[in-house]
């Protein structure tokens, strides 16, 4: 028998709808405090210069703590330099806006095929973007003056994810210009043709699981799950197709702070989680697979299973510097250099 009291939809805090049953994931704070923060984000937004270069380490404590809501998408706009790059490029902009410029453009008519056939698919679960809502109208325009931006990235189906997230906290113009910084300065070549940034990342993960997780390493070795298989969706969309608000929007929060490493942080608990750390059920499952496809699948859902404020926690505690961080690429970058020489080779 239905319960009709849950057989209907309500519109939470952050837009999207959600059966009334569901259970209520909303970050709660006492409002004196949120009032407080939301000053100290104003204050550094007057003094940015100064808080972005001698005061990082508290830009940094601020963003950990999660931004406020009211703040949020400005913060964003600012953490990401977007704000200067768009005065930079406006400046040398007849018309006084390169993103007006854009929209007066055409981009190649398979672009726009492409990007009319995702709009509609970009959360169909929030109000912006449900049936005609008023958020396709924009997001189509972010996109379509990005193809134009860079016409040899064009466009990519993750984007449209990301683009939608950035219209829910900001203008459609301050959107795009965070959207450029995200391409082209936080995860560079994740959209360009072949994939190579994303294939590179993918594999200094899995080397980097070696370093943390010897035991979750010799699993995935064992079974030879290829690492693409479960970072590939995560980094290209920014965890926006694994976790919504507000988990995504403290993740990504940190992420416009600390840049692309904060991505390499999480997945690299997730796994641990799923292979050797976490719950006792979890790992003893997952190394009973014998399956890759299956390990792939557990480790996918461990991702949603743990506590977003468990894996936050671990995030912040995992021996990961940034040297570490750069070797692993630099590895990677190295040893897929090497494969396709190999593979060239075979061919000759």
């Amino acid at each position: 028998m239905v319960n009709r009291e849950e057989s209907y939809e309500i519109l939470n805090r952050y837009g999207f709808f959600v059966p009334s049953g569901e259970p209520n994931i909303d970050e709660t704070l006492d409002g004196t405090i949120v009032r407080r923060r939301e000053q100290k984000w104003l204050d550094m937004f007057s003094q940015w210069p100064l808080f972005i270069g001698s005061r990082f380490d508290k830009v940094k404590k601020r963003c950990r703590k999660g931004i406020p809501a009211s703040v949020r998408g400005q913060a964003w706009y600012h953490l990401s330099a977007a704000k200067y790059r768009r005065e930079n490029e406006d400046r040398s902009c007849s018309t006084g806006s390169l993103f007006s410029y854009y929209l007066t453009q055409n981009p190649d008519p398979r672009v726009v095929d492409d990007i009319k056939k995702d709009l509609s698919r970009s959360f169909p679960d929030h109000e912006m973007f449900r049936g005609d809502g008023c958020g396709q109208e924009s997001l189509y325009d972010v996109l379509k003056a990005y193809a134009i931006h860079d016409p040899d990235v064009g466009y990519c189906q993750a984007q449209a994810p990301i683009a939608a997230i950035l219209l829910m906290h900001l203008p459609a113009e301050q959107a795009f210009w965070v959207f450029v910084q995200i391409n082209e300065e936080y995860v560079k070549g994740y959209f360009s043709d072949g994939l190579t940034a994303i294939k590179e990342d993918a594999l200094a993960t899995e080397i980097l699981i070696k370093r943390v997780s010897p035991k979750g390493y010799r699993l995935l070795r064992n079974l030879d799950v290829d690492p693409i298989l479960y970072t590939v969706d995560w980094y290209m969309t920014l965890f926006s197709r694994t976790y919504r608000a507000p988990q995504l929007y403290r993740l990504w929060d940190m992420f416009f702070c600390e840049g692309v490493k904060v991505l390499f942080r999480l997945a690299l608990v997730i796994v641990c989680e799923a292979l050797d750390d976490g719950p006792s059920d979890i790992v003893t499952q997952a190394h009973k697979c014998d399956n890759p496809m299956d390990l792939v699948t557990l480790i996918k859902q461990t991702a949603k299973h743990i506590p977003f404020s468990v894996l936050l926690s671990k995030m912040d505690k995992l021996p990961l510097s940034d040297i570490n961080l750069a070797q692993a690429c630099k590895q990677a970058r190295q040893q897929l250099s090497l494969d396709m020489k190999t593979m060239q080779n075979r061919k000759q």
